[in-house]
């Protein structure tokens, strides 16, 4: 899958989780928004003109709040599988 910023973003399926990764050069972390809806995940960044959102369907459901890192233009999501 390809991130609206022409960066790549991976989904690793583990025995209690989903961790989606996704590359995100020059975006600030206080434009990320993440936002689980069933099971599509969207990730909404950017402000005025620049603002993209790519969802991502997850395939599997998920429970409770994602828990995010963002590190030098990484994005690391952790979804608690349901």
């Amino acid at each position: 899958m390809r991130f609206g910023f022409h960066s790549g973003v991976d989904i690793f399926n583990e025995a209690d989780r989903l961790q989606v990764i996704a590359e995100m050069p020059g975006v600030k972390e206080d434009e990320i928004s993440v936002v689980v809806q069933g099971l599509t995940l969207n990730i909404d960044t950017g402000e005025g003109e620049r603002k993209v959102r790519q969802s991502i369907n997850l395939g599997i459901p998920v429970k409770g709040i994602p828990r995010t890192h963002y590190r030098n233009g990484i994005l690391e999501i952790n979804l608690p599988k349901a």
